[in-house]
């Protein structure tokens, strides 16, 4: 009988360096670590500015907004009155009504919010001026404080007039403060 030799060869003795099949296997695992990073990066960044940007912007000044002809108006009265407004608040774009009171005295007016300054209720009207349901604030005609918790006189809001059309430009107001604070 021949002598016969046995030789084992082992995976490790293949792989070296050297080897093609561990380069391409290297590159190609470089590659693939590469295009997912790249692809990772752009969704990100893509995620992050549709995501993150508009909770971050600041928002525009408040438009103004029609509160109704100006003939139609009563003499020295005080009206309520609905006014639309637009405000944009990160992702879109929303409406919302808020109250006003209008007061016209020959050619000038005064136009109020219809927020309590003390903690926001609704400001109704009463035979001498305004009152707050909520909590008993009082204001004469003019929106100069009588009584109450209320730390202000009421607020009021910036006024034109085009075309015979009272133009508001709505303001919210910091509430439970004693100066007037415009917040949007």
């Amino acid at each position: 009988m021949k002598d016969e030799q046995k030789i084992e060869f082992r995976h490790d003795d293949l792989s070296g360096p050297d080897d093609p099949v561990s380069g391409r296997r290297r590159l190609l695992g470089f590659l693939i670590g590469l295009i997912t990073t790249a692809i990772t990066g752009v969704m990100g960044a893509i995620t992050g500015r549709y995501a993150i940007e508009p909770a971050l912007a600041v928002s525009k000044e408040t438009e103004w907004t029609d509160a109704g002809a100006i003939d139609l108006m009563p003499e020295g009265e005080p009206v309520k009155r609905n006014v639309v407004v637009t405000q944009d608040a990160g992702w879109g774009r929303f409406n919302s009504q808020r109250l006003i009171w209008v007061i016209k005295k020959g050619e000038a007016l005064t136009v109020f919010s219809a927020v309590c300054p003390h903690l926001g209720c609704t400001v109704n009207r009463t035979s001498n001026g305004f009152i707050c349901p909520c909590h008993g604030s009082a204001w004469n005609a003019e929106g100069r404080k009588l009584s109450g918790p209320s730390p202000r006189d009421l607020d009021t809001l910036q006024y034109t007039i085009e075309d015979g059309l009272l133009k508001v430009r709505y303001r919210h107001f910091r509430q439970g403060v004693s100066e007037k604070e415009a917040v949007s």
